[in-house]
């Protein structure tokens, strides 16, 4: 169960940048706009990885 404590707080991390991107994009609609519309890739060149960023609406908050 190590690992999955040690994976969790990892997690905790990307979680904490998901809800500051999603705090950022209240106070600017105009970014959400555009990423709901295009989307952001930032890349790794070493190591392959990529994150992609984009903005969706969901029908519910419960989604």
């Amino acid at each position: 169960m190590e690992d999955l404590e040690s994976i969790k707080d990892k997690l905790e991390y990307i979680d904490i940048a998901m809800k500051l991107l999603l705090q950022y994009g209240k106070n600017n609609p105009d970014v959400v706009d555009f990423l709901s519309k295009n989307t952001m890739i930032a890349k790794d060149k070493e190591n392959g990885f990529c994150v992609v960023i984009s903005f969706k609406k969901m029908r519910n908050n419960n989604e």
